[in-house]
């Protein structure tokens, strides 16, 4: 028997309603570990476990400055308690893109109220991953950015140090590392604030030869330790 072409239709709309409700189900569970300061797993009550990227923000590298304090700071916020993954998507890897919800260490009675992500921020344990600022809600993208520049403002965490390093220019910095990268002409071999000479040789470098590197909380001024 055939099917009518407006009966085929509503049954193609229904079909891509409820996988897209599946791929954007939230998950609640446990948090059984803490990778670093931007990565959890979760086991849920089905005991299934989820890797978990903290979406929004971007934590120090383990092998950066701060990356062993981020991720402690996280482990204590989370650890071994219960979340609330607000997620609406995996990456290439297979991890769960969300937000962390869990109750505030300080107030027994609240409930998930605590937005672990958010909290990362505020306390200079990470970066606002500007890069994918549109994948959030426009509310989101302001409470993010203003955590991150009352943490550059007081100089919490990670903002304390002359010269941070973002993690997506440090890890970008290990893949050139051992092979030639190609400079604008005009630039030298010189790659980090120590071993820039003077304020006017660093913004050149920044400027001209675009070596982001030196100026780690992008506000436009390089090696604070030189020019501020």
């Amino acid at each position: 028997m055939d099917v009518p072409l407006k009966t085929k239709s509503i049954c193609i709309a229904l079909l891509a309603y409820l996988s897209c409700s599946l791929l954007q189900a939230d998950i609640e569970g446990r948090v059984v570990a803490v990778t670093d300061g931007d990565t959890i797993k979760v086991l849920d009550s089905a005991k299934t476990q989820h890797k978990v990227r903290l979406t929004g923000i971007d934590a120090p590298e383990k092998s950066q400055p701060f990356g062993n304090k981020s991720k402690q700071y996280l482990a204590a916020l989370v650890a071994g308690k219960d979340v609330l993954i607000e997620s609406d998507k995996n990456d290439r890897y297979g991890r769960v893109l969300g937000k962390v919800w869990v109750q505030p260490i300080d107030c027994s009675s609240c409930g998930k109220t605590l937005d672990a992500n958010h909290a990362q921020l505020l306390a200079g344990m990470a970066w606002w991953y500007r890069s994918y600022a549109k994948q959030q809600s426009p509310k989101d993208r302001a409470l993010y950015e203003s955590a991150e520049d009352n943490a550059k403002a007081t100089k919490v965490g990670l903002w304390g140090d002359a010269n941070p390093v973002p993690p997506w220019d440090y890890r970008r910095g290990k893949k050139d590392k051992g092979r030639v990268v190609a400079m604008p002409e005009g630039c030298g071999p010189k790659r980090y604030c120590k071993e820039m000479d003077s304020c006017e040789e660093a913004k050149f470098y920044l400027s001209k030869c675009g070596l982001t590197t030196l100026d780690g909380n992008t506000d436009g001024i390089p090696c604070n330790s030189l020019c501020i």
